[in-house]
């Protein structure tokens, strides 16, 4: 009997898909042949030391966070050609890769925080600390929500972790126009915007979970 596996079946509805479809087939071919899905997801942990390093370099010289977006664009590269990688050449690594892509994700997102830290005076260090737990919080949901309804979703409201990243990058253009200092004023916006639609998220998937019960109790009568 085939042992059914569903979590490479991600439900992709976000502003970006096209331009990722675009991506995919420009780069695919640029894959070389020895390289694989195993190096391609592993590749995670070069740009996760990169982009600590380019922020803590960037606390004395803030263009190194071109450093840092270079890091967040390729480990996003990286991160969608894995699956495709192996989807064409059959390597059948399905649930490894799951688990290793979104554990490598969570990494990668905790060292995105980590180099946005350094950018900040000491007294701001809490509001990384609760940055960090809303991320993590998303994470969370998503593997919840999948183990409720079996769709694996990594989008809400058509914005997901192809957004962030982007939104990232030209907040890192932002700050290597008008300095760091604008991080501070800026980073108390930012979290409270995580946690605000992480709070509408978790409010609206529970609603949705106990109307799924009730029909399901509603059937068994």
């Amino acid at each position: 009997m085939e042992d059914r596996f569903s979590g490479d079946q991600k439900r992709l509805d976000h502003f970006l898909r096209g331009y990722e479809t675009n991506l995919i087939r420009a780069f695919l071919p640029l894959v070389p042949p020895w390289m694989g899905t195993v190096h391609l997801t592993l590749l995670t942990f070069l740009w996760t030391a990169l982009v600590v390093l380019s922020g803590y370099l960037a606390a004395g010289d803030i263009r190194w966070l071109w450093g840092f977006s270079a890091c967040i664009f390729l480990q996003y590269l990286t991160d969608m050609l894995d699956g495709e990688v192996g989807r064409q050449r059959g390597e059948g690594l399905v649930k490894w890769g799951f688990y290793m892509d979104h554990l490598l994700d969570y990494v990668f997102s905790c060292a995105v925080m980590t180099g946005y830290s350094f950018l900040l005076p000491p007294s701001h260090f809490y509001l990384i600390v609760l940055w960090l737990v809303a991320g993590s919080g998303f994470l969370v949901h998503a593997f919840l929500d999948f183990g409720v309804t079996g769709e694996f979703k990594i989008s809400f409201n058509r914005f997901g972790v192809s957004e962030i990243r982007h939104a990232l990058i030209l907040l890192n253009v932002i700050l290597v126009l008008f300095g760091k200092e604008v991080f501070v004023w800026i980073i108390p916006f930012l979290v409270a915007a995580f946690w605000i639609v992480l709070a509408v998220m978790v409010c609206q998937s529970q609603a949705n979970y106990r109307a799924m019960d009730r029909r399901n109790r509603e059937g068994k009568d």
